[in-house]
């Protein structure tokens, strides 16, 4: 019997193949949409936290243009980028441009996290949905390298806190259709921001009988990320990625963290607006 955990991997293989040899009619060129997107992504991953297992899951994806603003879910964003120029998931907008330098906002959703039946989340209090605010730069290092930092901050006050991303990336053109990314990446959060993850408050603890776990600020996790990009004609994009996560220090030892390394592979199709 054939293990279902490969299939996503070979529907990857099977995609960026595709990907790498689609030659449309005429040079399409990886153009930023001026409109819309709208696809669809097939991913299997797992959460640190809790008892996760890897699970498969069909995730709907979209972008607007609205004048100086873009809003637009994680995936959406980066496929109506031009160049190495990114956009941040949420509502964002592009400040400044200079000199290699790109300077960007944004307001982004986050729905939090439910403890449930889990059994290493159990009667826990769970993380409320809250909205951040985010402040990013971006720079030119090469004709193919570019590095980013950016801030996000829990503006309604909901114990999100503080997080700090930090970003190099590679990117190598197979075509005027086509290109892959190599991206690394790293994660600094404040106390409040680890605590909310992955700590146990004294309260909490005294509540389930639970021993407490206090997180100071630092380090949360460090990433690899390989992904490929195709324009299958002037509408249609391809993409497909393989993504892994290690946690680190403080959070790595956390009791609620049931894997301290995940991955995830990820398949999709976007048509975007001519």
């Amino acid at each position: 019997m054939t293990d279902t955990r490969t299939r996503p991997t070979r529907c990857l293989f099977v995609l960026l193949c595709a990907c790498t040899t689609a030659q449309a009619a005429e040079p399409v060129l990886l153009d930023a949409s001026r409109a819309y997107l709208v696809g669809a992504s097939l991913a299997s991953s797992a959460s640190h936290v809790g008892e996760s297992e890897q699970r498969l899951s069909l995730r709907p994806l979209w972008a607007f243009q609205l004048g100086r603003f873009r809003l637009a879910t994680s995936r959406a964003s980066s496929l109506l980028s031009a160049g190495r120029d990114t956009v941040d998931p949420g509502l964002s907008t592009v400040l400044a441009t200079t000199n290699g330098w790109r300077l960007s906002t944004s307001l982004r959703y986050d729905k939090g996290r439910t403890s449930g039946t889990d059994a290493l989340l159990v009667g826990l209090p769970d993380v409320r949905d809250t909205l951040r605010g985010r402040a990013s730069a971006s720079l030119d290092l090469g004709p193919r390298w570019s590095g980013s930092v950016s801030g996000s901050q829990d503006l309604l006050g909901r114990g999100g806190g503080f997080d700090l991303n930090t970003g190099l990336n590679y990117r190598y053109p197979v075509s005027q259709q086509t290109y892959w990314d190599l991206g690394l990446g790293a994660v600094w959060g404040t106390n409040l921001y680890r605590q909310n993850h992955y700590g146990i408050s004294p309260d909490a603890a005294l509540a389930t009988g639970r021993t407490p776990y206090q997180l100071g600020s630092g380090w949360e996790r460090v990433s690899l990320g390989w992904n490929m990009t195709s324009a299958l004609s002037p509408r249609w994009v391809a993409f497909g990625g393989l993504n892994l996560s290690q946690l680190q220090g403080a959070a790595a030892r956390s009791p609620l963290v049931g894997r301290q390394a995940v991955y995830a592979v990820t398949v999709g199709l976007a048509y975007r607006s001519p």
